[in-house]
């Protein structure tokens, strides 16, 4: 089994998912007492968001990579970043060690070539769902990518830093979720993805009214596939 490392804490509610999801499947597949063999960088977020409101991504990219170089000389082989948003700076950090980073959407965008869609709405932060780093990824694997009006996408951000990555998570704020959902899955789209990994935290896969498509769940799918091959 390979050593991976977790870039973690961003936020922590959703890296404990991670953590758990990952040692869940490595045992499913070598069984007994078998668990994974994780190195864990667990950032404090308030230090993460405020260096990216000082200095911006480049702030972030000084920080990532730092952590990833860290990481691979405590002795991981390989790495990911536990949430969807950094993946901002995915090549940046993978410039900077010799281990290789699995990259959320490329993990992504094989489960939904997988399942045979082209069409899917991506729910995240502003930046996941107006910046091009995911959706290019999609494109290059021939997935159209949906987000939703500039209000509800201003509504999507505020939830997330607002409340899931604090730990509030409340009935509400599901229900208007799905009613996004709903309301977009008339425009043909064919499938969501859950882009914000506090996204799966607040609603379920199987909550949701178009196939969902969870980023935690496939991210620690592809990191143990990696780490067992």
């Amino acid at each position: 089994m390979k050593t991976l490392g977790l870039i973690g804490g961003t936020t922590w509610h959703s890296t404990v998912d991670y953590y758990r999801q990952i040692n869940e499947l490595v045992n499913e597949r070598l069984g007994g007492s078998n668990a994974a063999r994780l190195i864990l960088y667990s950032v404090n977020f308030r230090e993460f968001y405020d260096t990216n409101h000082r200095e911006g991504w480049p702030g972030i990219e000084r920080l990532v990579c730092d952590i990833a170089r860290k990481l691979e000389a405590a002795g991981a082989e390989g790495l990911i970043l536990c949430a969807n948003t950094p993946h901002i700076v995915a090549d940046a950090l993978q410039a900077s060690v010799r281990i290789p980073l699995i990259h959320i959407a490329e993990a992504t965008a094989a489960e939904i070539k997988k399942a045979e869609l082209s069409r899917v709405l991506l729910l995240g932060t502003g930046y996941t769902m107006e910046l091009p780093f995911y959706k290019d990824i999609l494109a290059k694997n021939g997935i159209e990518t949906v987000v939703p009006d500039k209000e509800t996408r201003e509504w999507i951000n505020t939830t997330i830093f607002d409340e899931l990555a604090v730990g509030i998570f409340k009935p509400e704020t599901k229900a208007e979720y799905v009613r996004i959902m709903r309301d977009l899955k008339n425009q043909e789209v064919e499938g969501v993805i859950l882009g914000c990994t506090e996204i799966p935290v607040l609603i379920q896969p199987e909550e949701c009214p178009l196939p969902a498509f969870d980023t935690i769940e496939i991210h620690a799918k592809a990191a143990v596939e990696w780490m067992l091959t």
